[in-house]
């Protein structure tokens, strides 16, 4: 049986030949087409489609010391704060033809430590992470490898080179704050035990130490639990150990979404006897029955302005290295006594 032929991949020279113009040319249209004529690069395109030529990306690496490869970490897409910043991330990059490569750390930042040591072997020419906590030999590895680097999601003065966020601590805050201002006095605490949970909530008890506030009971659970029934666990664990509890701040939607509906299946009304807050101000929060409480942060803004000063830094020009973006306090029903005392 006779063997079959390898195929032999298309190379650049033969692009350009079937182009009419030079390998450099071929090049540069496929790379920077805004350097070449338009007649030109239709030609290259032209040429591509009928070869199936594939650009070899190493190969230009080498030759600028560029890749065109973001590396870019996120702790889940299964947010919607996280996906809308990150699709505004890769689309914003994009544009700008570099292409993003997504790892997801599940919270866990051994687990980022490992992605970063991967991804600095390929030579991204630059790398996004969510957070601003990192192992030392993240650190140590990022120093070293002298590519831009932009931490998205929360706020330093001091980052280690580029931060767009917000501060996790005055969110925090700003929640407590809310609750009181709506008249309620024995606020808890619902969250995970991820580190931007745990920085909102540090927020939360100092500002009811400095409204002279009992400290609020917090219930913790693993961010690795289930998704499903958090809210029914989390709730009757609260009401078990705090009955006095009149209101809480959740460290989602998600899981203030599962308190709601565990209230009112066990006849609390909400928000008379609970006032219910939370956080991301996702999709569903305003069909809740009633409409949840929230701090909104817009994760599609955060995406824009990390894409742009990433590649301000990859061309080597000067970036804003710290951007606070905020956040904005959203009063809907679930907090909001006056409705319901009305009725």
């Amino acid at each position: 049986m006779a063997s079959r032929p390898a195929s032999v991949a298309p190379t650049l020279k033969d692009l350009a030949r079937l182009a009419g113009v030079s390998p450099m040319t071929a090049s540069r249209a496929l790379h920077r087409p805004d350097l070449v004529a338009e007649a030109t690069r239709l030609r290259v395109e032209a040429a591509v489609e009928q070869t199936g030529y594939v650009p070899n990306s190493l190969a230009g690496g080498l030759t600028s010391r560029q890749t065109r490869l973001v590396a870019a970490i996120v702790p889940s897409i299964g947010h919607s704060l996280f996906s809308d910043m990150l699709d505004e991330l890769v689309g914003t990059l994009e544009a700008e033809r570099y292409e993003t490569t997504l790892g997801i750390s599940r919270y866990d930042p051994v687990r980022e430590e490992n992605w970063l040591a991967t991804m600095l072997s390929r030579r991204p020419d630059g790398v996004v992470l969510t957070g601003i906590e990192h192992t030392a030999r993240t650190r140590r590895l990022l120093l070293n490898a002298g590519i831009p680097i932009v931490e998205l999601w929360d706020y330093t003065p001091h980052p280690l080179d580029v931060v767009v966020g917000f501060s996790q601590e005055d969110a925090g805050r700003a929640a407590y704050r809310h609750l009181t201002a709506c008249g309620y006095r024995r606020a808890a605490l619902l969250r995970s035990d991820d580190s931007r949970a745990a920085r909102r909530a540090l927020g939360f008890r100092r500002a009811a130490l400095e409204a002279g506030a009992p400290e609020p009971v917090e219930i913790v659970f693993p961010e690795s639990n289930p998704q499903a029934g958090r809210g029914r666990e989390v709730l009757k664990e609260l009401l078990q150990r705090a009955p006095e509890t009149d209101a809480v701040f959740c460290s989602s939607d998600a899981l203030a979404l599962g308190v709601l509906a565990h209230a009112h299946a066990v006849g609390i009304r909400v928000p008379d006897q609970l006032g219910v807050m939370g956080f991301g101000n996702q999709a569903l929060a305003i069909d809740a029955v009633p409409a949840l409480s929230t701090l909104w942060v817009d994760g599609t803004r955060i995406g824009n302005r990390a894409a742009r000063a990433l590649l301000a830094r990859m061309r080597g020009e000067e970036a804003s290295l710290a951007v606070d973006v905020g956040f904005e306090t959203i009063a809907r029903e679930s907090t909001d006594k006056t409705l319901s005392s009305s009725a």
